[in-house]
């Protein structure tokens, strides 16, 4: 028996381990993360709704924008609040302003060295200076409006239980937008490289999960879609969605229900599902590069970001014009605590996620799941490694582990997020 052990991944968020045993020609994966396990859902248990957005962003320094967003809008859902389209629209940007940033980072900090031949993001700024400067300025610029937008450029703090506590002033929206333009002008040449990288030849069909509502391209509102199959409401997600408990990993990981089978969630997931509602520029992009949708290679997740961040870009300068002409005339709506049960779906950078409470009429919090978009991720990472490394072996390929390591980062994997408990709690506080 050979094991090929890839300890402590580098360029991800957080800590994994990856081991592939080939044995007798059969090749098998586990995916195993390391993370402590998040306490989170247990700390929700007693505390009062409002608390809970604020908690349930420090989940993650990363994801930490959409984390508070679906814990809102899950919250809103048992209270029954609706929004004007004006408030839904800020929160738009400040999710958007968060997908921005992760999806940067990832790209050049995380994916590129591995493409050109570069141990770090350091050594291709000694090459490239041009290219560097630019992302630097992207990224700082996603910083900026979502600290414009959210009050804070990480964990922000505007948007909560109604609505937003603060709303940006017009002059704001419209230094935001001088910002946001400038984003879109530096995109399209700063993301070329990412455009051209070669990836490997290597592709294998998986179930897709994303939001879909065939409007507009999703992010924080819509049904789940399964590629070519069938599409659910939010709150019927526990009838498709099966968490399976492994002995080698503090993260659950989880199949459909109906068949067993794994899924992918993420950037080529929505691009794949929603590609006809991306924006004229993304679809310039995807027509200008000769890319194809729908993609079943998991190394185009990369590429899948990139479109993205063309998109969010020309949506972002859309949503704020709209916004300087018909800006919100209330920052929250008024609402009455009361019992209920509320789930909502979002998109996240790393694809699909889940926040389900229950909440008594007191506004305490009885029950809390959270489904992150890694912890759905593990069971298809680990079928796409067998596949692969079944294919190098074949080839004779010789760095196995490094071509692995390229596999796993490709799906931009957030091992904190994912380290959750493998119950749901209905635990009281004073049980704690």
């Amino acid at each position: 028996m050979k094991i090929l052990s890839l300890r402590h991944i580098t360029r991800i968020e957080g800590h994994l381990n990856f081991t592939v045993t080939i044995e007798n020609g059969t090749v098998r994966a586990r995916a195993e993360a390391l993370e402590g396990t998040r306490l989170l859902e247990r700390v929700f248990i007693g505390r009062e709704y409002w608390e809970i957005p604020d908690i349930a962003s420090r989940m993650c320094g990363v994801c930490q924008a959409i984390h508070r967003l679906t814990a809102i809008q899950a919250i809103e859902n048992a209270f029954e609040i609706l929004l004007p389209e004006e408030l839904e629209k800020l929160r738009k940007l400040v999710a958007v302003g968060g997908h921005l940033q992760s999806h940067i980072v990832h790209l050049f900090i995380f994916v590129l060295p591995d493409y050109m031949k570069s141990h770090s993001i350091l050594e291709i700024a000694s090459k490239n200076r041009r290219l560097i400067r630019n992302f630097l300025r992207m990224k700082k610029i996603a910083n900026r409006i979502t600290e414009i937008i959210g009050g804070r450029a990480v964990h922000p703090l505007t948007p909560v239980v109604g609505g937003l506590s603060k709303l940006p002033t017009r002059r704001v929206l419209e230094l935001a937008l001088d910002l946001a333009k400038e984003f879109m002008r530096l995109a399209k040449e700063t993301l070329r490289p990412i455009f051209l990288l070669e990836f490997p030849e290597f592709e294998r069909r998986t179930n897709y999960l994303s939001l879909y509502n065939g409007k507009e391209y999703p992010l924080l509102r819509g049904s789940i879609k399964i590629f070519g199959k069938e599409e659910f409401k939010p709150e019927d997600y526990e009838k498709y969605i099966k968490p399976i408990t492994e002995d080698y990993s503090t993260a659950r990981h989880y199949v459909l229900r109906s068949s067993g089978k794994e899924y992918a969630v993420g950037a080529l997931s929505r691009v794949n599902i929603n590609h006809s509602l991306l924006s004229d520029s993304a679809m310039e992009v995807i027509k200008e590069y000769n890319l194809k949708y729908p993609s079943y290679s998991p190394f185009e997740n990369n590429r899948a970001q990139a479109v993205e961040i063309i998109h969010f870009a020309e949506d972002m300068v859309n949503t704020l014009e709209d916004l300087i002409y018909r800006p919100p005339r209330f920052k929250k709506v008024d609402f009455k605590v009361k019992e209920g049960e509320g789930v909502a779906a979002t998109e996240a950078p790393r694809g699909l996620l889940i926040h389900h409470y229950k909440i008594n009429r007191e506004g305490i919090i009885e029950r809390a799941n959270i489904i992150t978009p890694t912890a759905q991720n593990y069971k298809c990472i680990e079928a796409d490694a067998v596949a692969y490394t079944t294919k190098l072996l074949s080839e004779r390929i010789g760095n196995i582990k490094g071509e692995l390591e390229k596999l796993i980062r490709a799906y931009d994997p957030c091992v904190s997020c994912s380290a959750r408990f493998f119950r749901e709690h209905t635990l009281t506080r004073d049980s704690i």
